[in-house]
């Protein structure tokens, strides 16, 4: 039964009747859940249908089936980089290419979460938001300007002069962002989540367990990060918005990040990772939670559109049609070759084909010997393309 849902669903899938090919892998999901496959064939329609997170979802529960499974690595990262969780992506991709290293698709896509890091970074820079390296000390920057500058140049005599107070400066003119003493950012987090997943990934590179230390509670993160030393380099401690369940939830130190998933403890959609006084809004395709309220309205329901009977009515309709001219004709052939045997039909191509469309025969033991002659109307010339 699951092999056959299985196949529906990937003849659905060529046809592109996405949503049949989810719902035909959910059936096959609910008979067969330790099936790590069905749940990167569904994440590939999730990703045809723009369900990006659920795509995500998905390759996550395949990954916790089977982690050797690549095609899983390679639906989470396209999902992730349609988010623009390109860090994520990557990871997802490297991770694949570890357990296919001849794959040029998983290559071709980490070029790709490359290129937009790149672009992010640049983008990034141009802003402003990109924390600069604090200059050298006055001091240090004067003596270097006099090393490498004669003294007759004026600019350096210029910079060996005292700076104006803050009285005598121009209250409009812009701050040296080089004066800005700002301490650049080593770590930083982001997240996202699903129906039932929150995900938090904190971007450190080549972190060790024993440099990591997370705690989830009921409703609460903590994580800190220590430099080989011991020394505390980073801490993410917050109230989280809704309930999580820590004996299911789990966190995994990869070679860029580091990432968390917490399990959602209801089917809320968090307004934001912290505890706010913001409105979450429900998931009403959990069975559990009660529809809205109704309210009155003079809208009127249509009643449900019977397809079926629709589709016999247009059929009737284009039966009894009447054409005239070419559509007609066009009709006509339409019809024959329909219900036609293999040799009717292989006559009429060939003839159709050898002739240039001049003759149509429907006598295969006539036109299956010979070579069709083009034939054209009468008072008409034959002539080769190009003549």
């Amino acid at each position: 039964m699951v092999e056959a849902l299985s196949k529906q669903a990937a003849a659905a899938f060529i046809d592109e009747e996405y949503d049949q090919a989810i719902e035909l892998y959910t059936q096959a999901i609910s008979q067969s859940p330790k099936d790590a496959n069905l749940y990167v064939a569904r994440a590939q329609a999730q990703i045809k249908q723009e369900n990006y997170m659920d795509a995500v979802d998905d390759a996550n529960k395949a990954l916790e089936l089977d982690s050797k499974l690549s095609k899983a690595h390679l639906r989470k990262g396209v999902a992730c980089f349609h988010l623009d969780e390109f860090e994520s992506a990557k990871s997802a991709f490297e991770a694949g290419l570890a357990l296919e290293p001849s794959s040029t698709q998983l290559k071709t896509w980490i070029r790709k979460c490359v290129a937009e890091l790149d672009d992010e970074m640049t983008d990034a820079h141009a802003n402003g938001s990109v924390p600069i390296t604090p200059a050298p000390s006055t001091a240090a920057a004067a003596s270097s300007a006099d090393r490498s500058a004669p003294t007759t140049n004026p600019a350096a005599a210029a910079a060996s002069k005292p700076t104006a107070s803050s009285s005598d400066a121009d209250p409009t003119a812009p701050i040296a962002p080089s004066a800005i003493p700002v301490q650049a950012a080593k770590y930083r987090h982001q997240w996202y989540q699903t129906q039932p997943w929150v995900e938090v990934n904190v971007l450190a590179k080549k972190m060790t367990p024993e440099r990591v230390d997370i705690k989830i509670e009921d409703q609460a993160l903590h994580v800190v990060l220590r430099d080989p030393s011991g020394e505390e380099e980073y801490t993410l401690s917050t109230d989280l918005y809704g309930k999580v369940v820590p004996t299911e939830s789990k966190y995994e130190i990869l070679g860029t990040k580091i990432e968390i998933r917490l399990k959602k403890a209801d089917g809320l959609h968090w307004a934001t990772l912290e505890k706010s006084g913001a409105k979450a809004a429900p998931n009403y395709s959990n069975p559990d939670i009660e529809r809205p309220p109704a309210y009155p309205s003079s809208y009127a329901a249509r009643k449900p559109m019977d397809w079926d009977k629709l589709e016999a009515e247009i059929k009737v309709e284009e039966k009894d049609e009447k054409l005239e001219g070419d559509a007609a004709l066009q009709k006509l052939f339409k019809d024959i070759y329909s219900n036609a045997d293999e040799d009717t039909r292989r006559a009429m191509n060939k003839s159709y084909q050898e002739s240039n469309g001049t003759v149509l025969s429907t006598n295969w033991k006539e036109i299956g010997v010979k070579k069709v002659e083009c034939t054209p109307p009468t008072g008409m010339e034959a002539k080769k393309y190009g003549q």
